[in-house]
């Protein structure tokens, strides 16, 4: 059943088009150009959403959305767009009042629809998808089709999940710029088919439209929240899972921006992520062994917040608020070097010179001037973020904080940053990375003596620890006399 929308705007030559636009989209499309007539029509049907300019006259927005929250029952998602005069300043943003009187997102204009109907996508529920998505036995034809790469995000043919009926088409790569569409939106889906490609032609990925990244984050957390709980599938099999729909969910919010709609669904992986650690005894001897790291930003983000929840899980004050918190500043440790010189990106800080140093280092600061006027980010998210570099001993940066002063999540999350990056840039199994870590002493120092203990108990029985004594320096962990 197509989901239903309706249209405020005063202006009917822009509703017709947009109207017609929708509706190509397969949503089923109601208009008004005045807050009057939104309201009846509001009153009398069910709406997934209301898009409404914030120049609508006879009955303003205002009053609109203020009867949407009185008398509206099945609570519509409401977008509101609105001229870049009315605005309003930094202290008293026209936004924020419309986030309180229920807006979910605001845009500015000028915009193309396919940001309107972007941001819509992205607040369907995984039952929304199921539900409007048009349904056919079988299969159509398989389609060649010319287009640019940079449309397309790819994943690994072995890791591919489907409903029975597919969110959306998939592609197999022939040659840069070269696909073949052999699976369409609302097909039935074939595994037969994909095995072919798979077996027979020696294919790794399939491809699917940027656009349809929201698509597939939802239907991959919403499968891994199921997996997880599953005591058929083991740990590796749900950690790659979780692993698929976090880098796609990493792509969306370095290559959309931190919109309300992400942290969401950011917010629902780290509850996942979460749920993987709570429920898996045996969680921890795969991540001793598991060696499948793809050496990219999303990877190294994703690996971060793993371990990072991972860690958190060895203290007895650990919490579920907690290491959701970490989970969601880890996603987004590094989103501070948007703001650098792309040509940073690129280095590691030892290759740096010292200007490009000075600058790298300011980006945990980036980071959380990026997110500052994200009011679905937590203080103490941005707080993780901003401390992630720095370092117990002193050493770190952008302020150089030292012990105590060092928040005890960010000096974890800096530990599970390094940790990272050891074992992709070293090509390292996690142990070996432990086993390296643990033999710098300059490495060992940065970290609080408590946190390294904790550390170490993602790989290793504590018991094992004080028998082989494998401790970092001024531990309170003291070794059994009796064990030798």
């Amino acid at each position: 059943m197509a989901l239903r929308v309706l249209i405020v705007d005063p202006d009917e030559d822009w509703l017709d088009k947009t109207a017609s636009l929708f509706k190509e989209q397969l949503y089923e499309v109601e208009v008004s150009s005045n807050g009057k007539d939104a309201q009846v029509k509001l009153y009398g049907g069910k709406f997934f959403a209301v898009v409404m300019n914030y120049a609508t006259k006879n009955h303003s927005a205002h009053q609109v959305l203020k009867f949407i929250k009185r008398a509206v029952e099945n609570n519509p998602r409401v977008l509101v767009y609105i001229e870049e005069e009315d605005v309003g300043d930094e202290d008293d943003p026209l936004d924020k009042k419309l986030r309180k009187e229920g807006v979910d997102e605001v845009l500015i204009k000028p915009f193309e629809i396919d940001v309107l109907l972007a941001v819509l996508e992205g607040h369907q529920g995984i039952g929304d998808l199921m539900n409007s998505l048009p349904k056919r036995k079988g299969q159509k034809p398989e389609e060649e089709i010319s287009m640019e790469d940079g449309s397309f995000t790819a994943v690994k043919i072995t890791e591919f999940y489907s409903l029975k009926a597919v969110l959306f088409d998939v592609y197999i790569k022939l040659s840069s710029g070269r696909y073949i569409k052999f699976l369409h939106s609302g097909d039935e889906f074939s595994k037969d088919r994909v095995d072919k490609y798979k077996n027979e032609k020696g294919v790794d990925y399939l491809y699917f439209h940027v656009k349809d990244r929201k698509k597939y984050i939802k239907f991959n957390d919403h499968l891994a929240k199921k997996m997880v709980k599953s005591d058929k599938l083991d740990s590796k099999n749900k950690i790659n899972m979780l692993k698929n729909v976090t880098e796609k969910f990493m792509e969306e919010a370095f290559q959309e921006g931190i919109k309300p709609v992400i942290v969401e669904q950011g917010k629902q992986i780290c509850e996942t992520v979460y749920s993987l650690i709570e429920s898996n005894d045996d969680l921890y001897i795969h991540l001793r062994n598991y060696q499948d790291f793809d050496p990219s930003a999303f990877s190294h983000a994703y690996l971060c917040t793993l371990f990072t929840a991972s860690i958190i899980k060895q203290f007895e004050w650990q919490s579920k608020t907690m290491i959701e918190s970490a989970s969601l500043a880890c996603m987004f440790h590094d989103i501070g070097k948007l703001n650098l010189d792309p040509e940073l990106l690129t280095m590691r800080p030892k290759d740096m010179n010292e200007a490009q140093l000075e600058e790298y280092q300011k980006h945990p600061i980036y980071g959380v001037d990026i997110l500052q006027t994200n009011k679905s980010i937590t203080q103490p998210v941005k707080q993780i973020i901003l401390q992630h570099h720095e370092a117990f001993d002193g050493t770190g940066f952008p302020s150089q904080l030292k012990g105590q002063k060092i928040l005890t999540l960010a000096n974890i999350a800096a530990l599970a940053d390094q940790f990272s990056h050891i074992i992709i840039e070293q090509n390292l199994k996690p142990v070996d990375a432990l086993k390296f870590i643990l033999t710098q002493a300059d490495i060992v120092a940065k970290f609080n003596p408590e946190i390294m203990e904790k550390f170490i108990q993602v790989f290793v029985h504590p018991n094992k620890i004080k028998r082989d004594r494998v401790l970092p320096g001024k531990s309170r962990m003291v070794p059994s006399k009796k064990a030798s």
